[in-house]
């Protein structure tokens, strides 16, 4: 052994006073200047892993403020996030390798009996928690290897046999469904979108749409001929989008690749602030529906769509963009140059493939580009314009529609240079070589280093966890980089769904032992706990056209669909809220929109839901337009345990506590329930006060 490396042995030590609870410690180990001139290193040998326990090692300065380094729930010892010590493998042991950079550092092991395994049931609903807008009774019901004794074993087949399935579900198009329900003089036109769908007919006008400054509402007489109001119908265009939008949330049965779609349009975003003519919804429609088609596809299709989509040209002011002009003094505009690499692809730092940060000499982290690429990535995005306007599509003024094209007189043809001093160019001054031009850049940002483990962690923290290790990232950034997930997939690199299989499948995503770690999980998003509290109750439309519009939601907890309030969507994903988790340095970004406003608008939003439908400040009028379907719940509140272990399963996936769950119980038996009438009374009492649990707000 080098001089310089002193190893230690981590015994165990019985702390009979913590009840399932036991301490490991390093004797407790101390080194300091004294020792010698030069800070040495030291490893730690880490125990065998034990079934049944989840173990961590922690390090302090001053034996108050432990912090952890690295843990092991099962599978293998691993190192974490903001500590990340390198663990070293020989002979089948595990050895944490320290170098001393403070005067005095102490160890100790820490671990916790992690008792009962969930049920099966308890584990889908936890899994469709994460990968839908809210699992319902029948869908954890009906999920492959509900009754399987080997449903929780890696590599997690039933589950990715669940993925594989809502791959082979139609899509739900935003756009084909409201091109549906629009303008009846509509005719399909594939030069510019081989999606289009004509107006159907037999569905008739439901949706607004515009034609020039004119506005279409939908067709009253359905409404007034079921003896309801014509405003029962009619939603401004700008409403109408979101309609829409919760419309797919709420009965789309392609879940997964609704819920990916939006995830992902909180990387490529593009918000109504910002935007022109938000009353259009087409336009809007037609960019969100990029992410729904490439949601189990490719990434690099998405950046390029994203790319050449006139909407996103006009957001991030790179339409009409021109060549410098030197007698002018004017240069390019920059703005999409660099969101292009800070936002949509590989960040502001560079990172090795497991997320962690790339140092310089002096220990500071290198940033993955400078003003001087701005600059000259700005000389690529020049040219660009919007297609002509065409009649059979939705127009104010512009056609924000189709993708643009390229005005070649202003666009920069001169060679550029990349990110790592290779060039491109020149190419020939045609439209074509702009657009080769352009992709070629976009190519060059696809196969960054960068690229997947940025994407990797953005996509762990809308699906699972706030803070993922070192051994997630890398996992999951693997798939991006390889296009394949336990051997299967296309092979091309951004292959989503190899990607998202790794978020979801990874042992981190699956395995319950972590729950007992404090930095595992994440808040969830306020309006997927929105979302699935509607779906789990299986709610219905009494409206004339069937649709389920929820409004005013941003204004109530900050998150809406297309409301995106900056190019850096609702929250920002190293956000540390003061407290714990800005003292430990890790993150939890929806606790950027989640404060004593937020919380308390949240709680009341899902007790009107509960209470009086869709209706009032989270819908568009006075009386209901969407009801959850209590049937079932009433039905069984008599047993007021037995309706607890059923809300607990649809809407807190087994994580109730025995305390919260005391606490509810006695608030139900307090309730008559004998009637139809009282049990309903209890069911929306129960449902009310779920939405305050921190098992319901919190996923782990």
């Amino acid at each position: 052994m080098d001089s310089s490396i002193r190893r230690v042995t981590l015994n165990r030590f019985a702390n009979s006073n913590i009840p399932r609870v036991f301490v490991l410690l390093a004797a407790i180990f101390c080194l300091n200047d004294s020792l010698s001139a030069t800070p040495p290193a030291f490893e730690l040998e880490l125990p065998d892993s034990e079934a049944g326990q989840f173990r961590w090692v922690e390090w302090s300065t001053d034996l108050q403020k432990w912090s952890p380094v690295a843990r092991d729930y099962g599978p293998n010892w691993e190192n974490i996030f903001p500590h990340v010590l390198p663990i070293t493998e020989d002979a089948g042991t595990q050895t944490l390798v320290v170098e001393i950079d403070a005067p005095a550092r102490f160890f100790r092991m820490v671990g916790v009996d992690t008792g009962a395994t969930p049920s099966n049931a308890h584990s889908i609903s936890r899994f469709l928690q994460q990968a839908t807008f809210g699992p319902n009774l029948a869908m954890i019901t009906s999920f492959p290897g509900y009754a399987a004794s080997d449903l929780n074993d890696a590599p997690y087949t039933y589950y990715e046999t669940w993925i594989d399935s809502q791959i082979a579900v139609p899509m739900f198009s935003l756009r084909a469904f409201w091109r549906e329900r629009s303008n009846p003089t509509f005719i399909d036109n594939t030069v510019f979108s081989p999606n289009e769908i004509a107006h159907n007919a037999s569905i008739g006008h439901q949706l607004t749409y515009f034609i020039g400054g004119t506005s279409y509402k939908a067709d009253t007489q359905d409404a007034l001929d079921a003896g309801r109001s014509s405003s029962d119908v009619t939603f401004d265009n700008n409403e109408t989008k979101r309609v829409v939008w919760y419309q797919a949330a709420l009965t789309g049965n392609d879940q997964l690749r609704q819920r990916v779609a939006w995830a992902i349009s909180q990387f490529f975003v593009l918000g109504d602030v910002g935007s022109n003519e938000i009353n259009s919804g087409e336009r809007s429609l037609k960019y969100y529906d990029i992410f729904v088609r490439h949601a189990l596809g490719n990434f690099r299709d998405i950046l390029g769509e994203v790319t050449y989509s006139p909407h996103m040209g006009y957001y991030l002011t790179y339409t009409d963009n021109r060549k410098a002009d030197a007698a002018q003094g004017t240069f390019p505009d920059e703005n999409y140059a660099r969101e292009v690499m800070q936002q949509f692809s590989i960040g502001l730092w560079m990172l090795n493939q497991d997320g962690t940060p790339i140092m310089n000499a002096n220990g500071d982290p290198v940033p993955t580009y400078d003003i001087g690429d701005i600059e000259e990535f700005a000389k690529i995005f020049t040219g660009l314009r919007r297609q002509s306007n065409r009649t059979n599509i939705e127009i104010r003024s512009n056609n924000y529609t189709d993708p643009m094209k390229i005005h070649t007189s202003w666009h920069d043809y001169s060679e550029k240079t990349l990110l790592d001093g290779s060039t491109i160019g020149p190419f020939p001054v045609t439209e074509q070589g702009a657009f080769d031009e352009i992709d070629a850049l976009l190519d060059h940002l696809f196969n960054h280093q960068n690229t997947p483990p940025f994407f990797a962690r953005f996509l762990i923290q809308r699906f699972t966890i706030s803070n993922p290790s070192p051994h997630y990232i890398d996992a999951v950034a693997q798939a991006f980089t390889d296009g394949t997930y336990n051997g299967l997939g296309t092979g091309e690199r951004g292959d989503m769904t190899a990607t998202i299989k790794a978020v979801l499948l990874h042992p981190e995503a699956r395995e319950g032992a972590l729950a007992f770690d404090s930095a595992h999980g994440a808040l969830r998003e306020p309006l997927i706990r929105i979302m699935h509290v509607a779906r789990a109750l299986n709610i219905t439309s009494p409206q004339t056209y069937g649709l389920l519009p929820f409004d005013n939601l941003y204004n109530l907890v900050l998150q809406a669909p297309f409301e995106y309030p900056t190019v850096f969507n609702f929250y920002l994903p190293e956000y540390q809220p003061t407290g714990v988790i800005l003292e430990r340095d890790i993150y939890s970004p929806e606790f950027q929109i989640h404060n004593d406003v937020t919380a308390l608008n949240l709680a009341n939003a899902i007790r009107k839901l509960v209470y009086e439908g869709i209706s009032g400040e989270i819908g568009f009028r006075s009386y209901s337009q969407g009801d959850l379907y209590l049937i079932y719940e009433t039905g069984i509140a008599g047993d007021a345990s037995a309706l607890l272990d059923h809300l607990d399963l649809i809407l807190t996936a087994g994580r109730l506590t025995p305390t919260n769950r005391t606490t509810l119980l006695t608030a139900l038996n307090s309730l008559p329930g004998t009637s139809d009438v009282e049990r309903e009374a209890r069911v929306k009492r129960a449902l009310s006060l779920f939405s305050l649990l921190p098992e319901f707000n919190v996923i782990y």
